[in-house]
């Protein structure tokens, strides 16, 4: 029988919110892997739960592998978590994922909170299709970059920023991609949860008054930074796609290759088509070009 490593998703503020299955997991493993162990053993008090634990972050989860060999070969139980909410998501893990599945151990989910899906609902942006970026680099130019590739995303974009950057990354997101509709949550399923949503300039002005908590946990956080301190938190931003990414979804395509078509069969040349459509339609010059080289191609067999 192989060993069971369990990925256990933990509570993001609210205790409330631990299921009878996630108590029972951490009370059936023979270790808990944990992101930060002085986080993790104030919920295993709060459970009245007592497990033998080893901590696996970002520095020091490749010297963690060989673990997964051995409770693999032994056929024990672990489990993996994060500080708060879903293992992997934006957090360490996935080396220890891979190595589980290179040693045949079987990988059970144990579902729970997360923190990018709970913003992402409560956005009130569109939640069928959308992209999670976790956080954005901090360095400008890999910024920019970043910014640049996300510019034309069509799907509702979701990122993470520490109270002390978030109204830098606002600005920049504004620079970048326009003034387009966000929400931002922060203290998710805490006493004092706040949602803000607007136009990017707004909610910059929200922020940046005194009297906002936004502006409050943003002063408390610079300070904490300012007297290097753990800054504690995060913000989660919920912004929406470019809705004029793709035009050409609000266009029948019938409509479009039989208009092409029929300017190829009367003569006109493939960049006459393509400019009088563009024009016609008010589409991207690009979108139209693929579309009317493939009609080209096949008048052409």
């Amino acid at each position: 029988m192989p060993g069971i490593l369990y990925l256990v998703a933990t509570p993001i503020g609210n205790l409330n919110d631990i299921s009878p299955r996630v108590r029972s997991t951490l009370d059936s493993v023979d270790l808990i892997l944990a992101e930060d162990t002085r986080v993790t053993i104030k919920l295993l008090n709060h459970l009245d739960i007592k497990k033998r634990m080893l901590s696996c972050h970002d520095f020091n989860e490749k010297s963690r592998l060989s673990l997964i060999k051995q409770f693999a070969d032994s056929a024990q139980k672990i489990a993996l978590v994060s500080d708060a909410g879903t293992p992997l998501i934006s957090d360490p893990g996935s080396q220890i994922v891979q190595e589980a599945i290179s040693c045949d151990m079987n990988i059970i989910p144990i579902p729970g909170p997360s923190a990018c899906l709970l913003a992402l609902i409560v956005s009130g942006l569109p939640c069928d299709r959308f992209v999670f970026e976790g956080f954005l680099p901090v360095k400008p130019k890999l910024l920019q970059e970043r910014l640049e590739k996300l510019k034309n995303e069509e799907r509702t974009i979701v990122l993470y920023e520490a109270p002390h950057r978030i109204l830098k990354t606002l600005q920049a997101l504004s620079n970048q991609l326009g003034d387009r509709d966000i929400s931002i949550v922060r203290e998710l399923t805490k006493k004092h949860e706040e949602t803000v949503r607007g136009k990017i300039s707004a909610v910059i002005n929200k922020l940046s008054d005194d009297t906002t908590l936004g502006a409050k946990a943003i002063k408390k956080s610079a300070d904490a930074n300012r007297n290097n301190k753990k800054i504690l938190g995060e913000y989660v931003l919920v912004i929406a796609g470019n809705k004029t990414a793709s035009d050409l979804d609000r266009i029948s395509q019938t409509e479009l290759k039989n208009a092409i078509k029929q300017m190829l069969k009367q003569g006109k040349t493939l960049k006459t088509a393509v400019q009088d459509i563009t024009q016609a339609y008010k589409l991207k010059r690009s979108e139209v070009y693929t579309l009317a080289l493939g009609i080209q191609k096949q008048l052409n067999e």
